[in-house]
């Protein structure tokens, strides 16, 4: 009997071989099943989960009111709420809960929804229509005709009936809101009448004055001194100290701080309009119209005559001499003030200072005469006229057609497009608001209504002045220091000065020395010189020279005001722009009674009455 062997390297081989080539005969005639229908349902029924989950939230209450609007929920809100469970895809993955939503939005008749979906083996959404019985409640179904219907019409009015049924009536409302005019109002510094906003203000012109140069030869005298010999009897003069009181300007020096905030101020807001603009319907119709008579004129100009003169002021002089005062038909020169000061900074001795305003004569007023025209008549301000021919004419705008004036008159109607639309007759249009929009200027903020806006200012404090660039100047004056002669005082912006000096004076029939300590009695032999004042000639007691000056003035024209060498003149001015209209919003609610199950744009009340 022979003895059995075991398996071999080679019969495991091929066992091996043959097992791996039966599988792929067993995949090959048997393939494995398509998964994809299966993963797609899986989809599709999710997306289903979804939607029925949202359509059993919105009920009525919760829907969207107004159209085209929409009311949104995401997967993860559905599943905060507990109104879905979270959804597997088929990799048994969960779908994105924050990626995927349900969207209901309100169209004109109907509803969309719309579900969207995202997993990680596929993304998609699907959108559905339905209308009011897909989703009302029992009270909405009720509107429902469910057999058949007849329509027939009574006074303007559809009728509904059910096939051997009553007849009923439902009631709608809806809110109806107009704006209607209430006020104009004007920005700040204006002020209303009608309907525009007028600005009255003034503007300063400032023109070169025309320079005038001419030569004044006038006379300078002065004391002359007498010569004192040894033999002339010398006397000291009578001496005193006295306080001398003058004025002058304090010192300014200024500081500079920032603006501060004083409150807001309203103003109103920007508001800009939406219209629907249509071209006006025009009707042409021809219109007649009488001759008119025209009277014509021969106009010249009248004569000018001066009316008016004013004294204009052309500069200021200062003098020791107190008689340079006078007047004749052109100038004058007045005496204004006088006072006394030292005749030098170390000096104790005074003299008189006068002051004189030099005035020039200016034509301020004109009246024009017609006189010197005979057969004329004064015309306006400044012409005259005499009547001369009569001639007939067409009114403005007219056509002579021979018996008559006549004219092609077009006139505009907005009537085709309905009541809301308002015509232009400048432009030829008809137009209707649809909405309007409001936003705040540039630096100011809104505010809860948003027709107003508020604008903070500033200012500058008490006692100080703006200088622009948001700072305040405040200035103070200041007295120079006190001397051992000489105490300053300020009184607002000027300083009180109180001068020690030493006055000396002679008896009459003496005179002072050229340092005012002496006396000298002069005889009919005293000599008298003008050493003292180079270029002056001695007359008896005085010394007297020849001066030639160019003297320099300033004139404007008529109606300007001199002011330096500047001429300056104010006149009014005046803007004026179109008032803002201001219009509040009023609403009510209106009924209505149809037959009809719904109506457009009104909203069923729940109330229905049967048509006797």
């Amino acid at each position: 009997m022979e003895e059995k062997r075991g398996l071999t390297v080679k019969d495991l081989l091929i066992r091996l071989i043959l097992i791996i080539i039966f599988i792929f005969l067993l995949i090959w005639l048997f393939p494995m099943p398509d998964l994809k229908p299966l993963n797609n349902q899986i989809f599709a029924d999710n997306l289903d989960r979804m939607k029925d989950a949202a359509k059993s939230y919105y009920t009525i209450e919760r829907l969207p009111s107004d159209f085209n609007t929409s009311k949104k929920m995401t997967l993860k809100e559905m599943i905060d709420k507990h109104l879905i469970l979270p959804l597997m895809d088929s990799n048994g993955n969960y779908c994105d809960a924050d990626t995927s939503y349900v969207q209901i939005t309100k169209l004109e008749n109907e509803y969309i929804i719309k579900v969207q979906l995202s997993c990680t083996d596929k993304k998609d959404y699907i959108i559905e229509h339905y209308g009011c019985y897909d989703i009302c409640s029992n009270e909405c179904k009720m509107l429902e005709t469910t057999t058949k219907v007849d329509k027939t019409t009574t006074k303007g009015k559809i009728t509904t009936t059910k096939n051997g049924g009553k007849l009923y009536e439902y009631q709608f409302v809806k809110n109806v809101c107009t704006d209607k005019f209430d006020k104009y109002v004007c920005p700040s510094g204006y002020y209303l009448v009608g309907n525009k906003c007028i600005k009255n203000g003034s503007e300063t012109i400032t023109k070169e004055a025309y320079k005038n140069v001419t030569n004044v030869t006038e006379t300078d005298t002065k004391d002359a001194k007498p010569i004192v010999s040894t033999t002339d009897k010398k006397e000291p003069a009578s001496c005193k100290v006295t306080t001398l009181t003058s004025t002058i300007d304090a010192t300014p020096s200024s500081s500079v701080t920032d603006e501060v905030f004083k409150g807001t101020q309203t103003v109103t807001a920007d508001k800009k309009y939406t219209y629907d603009i249509k071209g006006a319907v025009g009707t042409v119709k021809t219109v007649t119209a009488d001759y008119i008579k025209v009277q014509n004129y021969d106009v010249i100009n009248a004569t000018k005559v001066a009316s008016g003169y004013k004294w204009t002021y052309v500069s200021t002089l200062t003098s020791d001499q107190s008689n340079l005062a006078f007047t004749n038909d052109n100038e004058k020169l007045v005496l204004v003030d006088w006072w006394e000061e030292l005749t030098c900074d170390t000096c104790f001795t005074t003299v008189k200072i006068y002051k004189y305003y030099r005035y020039r004569k200016d034509a301020t007023e004109y009246s024009y005469s017609c006189d010197a025209f005979p057969g004329y008549e004064k015309y306006g301000t400044d012409k005259c006229r005499k009547a001369t021919t009569v001639t007939t004419k067409c009114p403005s705008g007219y056509t002579d057609a021979g018996s008559s004036c006549t004219k092609q008159e077009t006139t505009y109607s907005c009537s085709k497009y309905g009541s809301d639309y308002k015509l232009d007759e400048a432009k030829k249009t008809c137009t209707k608001t649809l909405g309007v929009t409001y936003s705040c200027p540039s630096g100011t903020n809104k505010t809860s209504d948003e027709r107003y806006c508020t604008k903070n200012i500033y200012g500058c404090p008490a006692g100080t002045n703006s200088i622009g660039g948001g700072k305040c100047s405040t200035t103070t004056y200041s007295c120079p220091p006190n001397t051992s002669n000489k105490t300053y005082t300020l009184n607002g912006t000027k300083c009180t000065v109180k001068s020690k000096v030493k006055v000396c004076t002679c008896p009459e029939g003496t005179v002072q020395t050229s340092d005012k300590l002496y006396c000298i009695k002069t005889n009919s032999n005293t000599t008298y010189s003008c050493a003292d004042y180079p270029g002056y000639t001695l007359n008896g007691k005085k010394c007297t020279k020849t001066i030639t000056n160019q003297k320099v003035t300033y004139s404007c024209d008529s109606g300007y005001i001199l002011n330096g060498t500047s001429c300056v003149k104010t006149v009014n001015t005046s803007s004026t722009k179109n008032a803002e209209a201001i219009y509040k919003t009023s609403c009510e609610q209106k009924y209505k009674w149809s037959t009809q199950t719904s109506i457009n744009g009104w909203t069923y009340t729940g109330n229905k009455r049967e048509v006797k």
